[in-house]
């Protein structure tokens, strides 16, 4: 029974995505202005619309055939009234005014007594009347709409004639100031519904008209609401966005975790449907650099979405695969291809639903889009549904990425899908309460989903959320966009394709583990480590003496911090035979593997070689020998103390270690005694110094880091220092006196991190009128 519901699971969804694909086109037909249009007349008939226009504006073509494209409602260049808009596309099925499909004709040309040719553009509705008209500059030039000489009112209101319908006239000219530039507005005496003109000059005497659905009043209301500084508020988001992105990717590269390799192919997947249909529609070389530059801004933010996105994922999780890496080596097998059949079942369903939020925005009182559902044309320098998909699915990795560390794993989910649906939801609804479920409703699948079959699933469905309405768009207009339908359509269909031979190729394809990015193999390679260099600190620490020796007369305490994972620091308390203590201290020079080993061999070699018979000096002459035989590089310092507790009698010896500092009477002193570090260098001997330990006497035993760890401004701690300590420290116990110097340690340090392994063993006679 699992096993037949697991196989129909796969069909069943892709059934699903299809229904709620099919829904939502059977919404968009009814609500919708964009869908509604039917019966696009030929090419012939808008050329001739075109030439009858331009005639009467006084523009003389040149030679050869306009260029066609649709376009959606919204108009290039122009600030329009979304609400009004769309509140009459909606309603309207004529298509005449609000958001339905133009046909934009374009053709150079010059008038009389221009210098410069120009570009006559005009946009009209699906019956053939004009909407909108542009006589501006080619290429660049088109763009400068502020400052500079403009055209005068008269140029524009003789111009303007070329968007008036029989019956109607042109209203006088109001002036409103928009960041800086003037505005004329003017109403359309004889319109129905109510409509009014909007007349706009730029430098270069580049010149934009549109008509507006409603009143003049409406349209100074309008423009109220496009002042510069709403204008600026309304492009802050996108900087945002690009200026976090832009940081994660550069701290990604700085720090070497990187793979650029997907985001790179996306990024030319996303020029390449840039930039051939606009150099295809591009005719002379002016408007090819503005079309270079807007294919290279997309890609550019595809890769840099991608790649931050998907690096940022990886570094985060050490388990984390993708089929893509499949995909691209060509070993899709079964996985590979059920995440991109899930990824196609889940686009179709979410294109659905934003086709229905789109209907149902335009249905409702008081709501509209604020966007088409498709916008026209759908592959231009500027966007194209590859570009839209892969930035969206890149978004959400980054914004999934970002939530995993730094809210705790069981909201991150939840976080996640609500922080993308205010910063990278597709939809633009009023109100935003609106726009906000909607985004909610789309995302959430696309997160959840996307967790739940891979990052293969999440990038497949976004992708196919664009592809499915542009494809079902073209093919209703399949005379006008015939590319357009191949290069959507043609995509999903090879998803499609390539998903079912994903299906039956067998499993051993995806069973070999994929080579991972070479930043992935670095950061297992330095988890590797850290994780072996744990058991060394581990070990290290379990080398030195749980419990400190109770001896009736005598207070010993110790204390090692430890600078890195596996540092040198070693002290140790042995008893012989002869009921007499061995004291040791010493610092094996170095950190890692190495050094980890030496300190064991040289515990190991003290407990072996501790006996009555033998002297400090001895015992330091043996070990030295055991090191050697080692054959390893690093060499140890050690200081080896044999002491009786019952008459304070002692025997030192000193193998390169600190010399240790006595606390006898009051005054404090170095206990000077040389000797060669153990386990390099030539063959030497050890001597051994005899010293009494009074009572209320005191011996520290220290590591280099204590004497050498500087602070901020680069001053060592220093060996006056923790003599100057000490003097103050006679009346306290062994443990205090270890506290008091550490203390004082660090507060000479302050912030700055030691770079050595520290460590301070006392030992205390314990004087008969002590008191603590």
């Amino acid at each position: 029974m699992t096993s037949t519901t697991s196989k129909l699971r796969l069909p069943v969804f892709l059934l699903l995505g299809a229904l709620a694909f099919a829904a939502g086109l059977t919404l968009a037909r009814l609500w919708l202005a964009e869908w509604q249009v039917d019966g696009f007349r030929q090419e012939a008939f808008f050329a001739e619309r075109f030439q009858a226009y331009a005639r009467q504006i006084g523009v003389r073509l040149e030679t050869g055939e306009p260029r066609f494209v649709l376009a959606s409602g919204r108009d290039d260049g122009n600030f329009e009234d979304d609400e009004g808009m769309d509140r009459y596309g909606s309603r309207d099925q004529s298509g005449e005014t609000g958001r339905s499909i133009r046909v934009r004709v374009s053709q150079p040309g010059s008038r009389q007594g221009d210098r410069l040719a120009r570009e006559l553009a005009i946009d009209f509705s699906p019956s053939g009347r004009p909407r909108s008209l542009h006589w501006a500059l080619p290429g660049w030039g088109r763009f400068q709409n502020f400052g500079g000489p403009t055209a005068t009112p008269e140029e524009l209101a003789g111009l303007a004639r070329g968007l008036l319908h029989p019956g109607e006239s042109l209203g006088g000219l109001e002036t409103i100031g928009l960041a800086g530039s003037p505005i004329f507005l003017a109403a359309i005496q004889g319109s129905s519904p109510p409509e009014h003109l909007q007349l706009q000059s730029g430098a270069g005497g580049n010149m934009f008209l549109s008509r507006f659905p409603g009143t003049l009043a409406k349209g100074r209301v309008r423009l109220e609401r496009l002042r510069f500084s709403e204008l600026l508020l309304l492009a802050t988001p996108p900087f945002l966005r690009l200026l976090a992105v832009g940081v994660l990717f550069v701290v990604l590269l700085s720090k070497g975790r990187i793979d650029v390799v997907n985001g790179s192919i996306l990024a030319a997947l996303t020029l390449a449907a840039s930039l051939v249909p606009a150099l295809t529609r591009a005719s002379n070389m002016a408007e090819v650099l503005p079309a270079l530059i807007g294919a290279g801004a997309g890609a550019l933010w595809v890769f840099l979405i991608w790649s931050a996105g998907e690096s940022f994922l990886r570094a985060a999780d050490p388990s984390f695969t993708t089929s893509l890496d499949a995909l691209r080596a060509g070993r899709l097998g079964p996985r590979g291809g059920r995440s991109l059949l899930y990824g196609l079942s889940l686009g179709a369903a979410l294109a659905g639903l934003e086709l229905a939020a789109h209907a149902l925005a335009a249905r409702l009182p008081d709501a509209w889009p604020e966007s088409a559902s498709v916008g026209l044309p759908v592959f231009s320098s500027g966007q194209n549904p590859f570009g839209n998909g892969i930035a969206l699915a890149g978004g959400l990795v980054v914004v999934i990425a970002v939530m995993r560390r730094i809210v705790p794993p069981k909201y991150a989910p939840a976080a996640a899908i609500l922080a993308s649906a205010i910063l990278l939801g597709p939809l633009r609804i009023h109100p935003y309460p609106l726009e906000l479920a909607g985004n909610l409703a789309v995302i959430a699948p696309l997160i959840l989903l996307g967790r739940r079959f891979g990052l293969t699933t999440l990038l497949t469905a976004s992708l196919t959320s664009f592809l499915l309405p542009a494809a079902a768009l073209s093919a209703w207009h399949l005379y006008w966009l015939p590319g357009t339908f191949v290069a959507t359509a043609g995509s999903v269909t090879a998803i499609l394709a390539l998903g079912m031979i994903g299906l039956r190729r067998p499993d051993q394809v995806e069973l070999e583990r994929l080579k991972p990015p070479p930043f992935i193999r670095r950061l297992e390679e330095e988890r590797r480590i850290r994780y072996e260099m744990g058991l060394l600190a581990r070990m290290q620490v379990g080398l030195l003496p749980t419990r400190l020796p109770n001896i009736e007369g005598w207070e010993i305490a110790a204390r090692s911090l430890l600078a890195t994972e596996a540092g040198g620091d070693l002290y140790d308390f042995l008893q012989d035979d002869a009921g007499r203590l061995w004291i040791a201290a010493g610092d094996v020079a170095g950190h890692g593997y190495s050094c980890a080993i030496v300190h064991a061999m040289t515990t190991a070699a003290l407990a072996s070689l501790v006996t009555p018979e033998r002297t400090p000096a001895e015992v330091l002459g043996q070990v030295d020998k055991v090191l050697r035989r080692g054959g390893h590089r690093n060499f140890a310092s050690l200081v080896l103390m044999l002491f009786d507790p019952a008459t304070g009698k002692a025997l030192l010896s000193n193998a390169g270690h600190p010399y240790p500092l006595a606390l006898f009477d009051g005054a404090v002193s170095e206990i000077e005694i040389s000797g060669l570090p153990l386990g390099q260098g030539p063959a030497r001997r050890y001597e051994d110094i005899s010293i009494q330990i009074p009572p209320g006497g005191v011996l520290v035993f220290c590591s280099d880091g204590l004497f050498e760890a500087v602070d901020w401004s680069a001053n060592p701690y220093g060996f006056d220092r923790p003599q100057e300590v000490l003097r103050t420290l006679e009346n306290r116990s062994a443990a205090e006196i270890v506290e008091a110097l550490l203390h004082d340690w660090q507060k000479h340090l302050r912030s700055e991190e030691p770079p050595d392994d520290t460590t301070v063993v006392v030992v205390k006679r314990v004087n008969a009128s002590d008191t603590y």
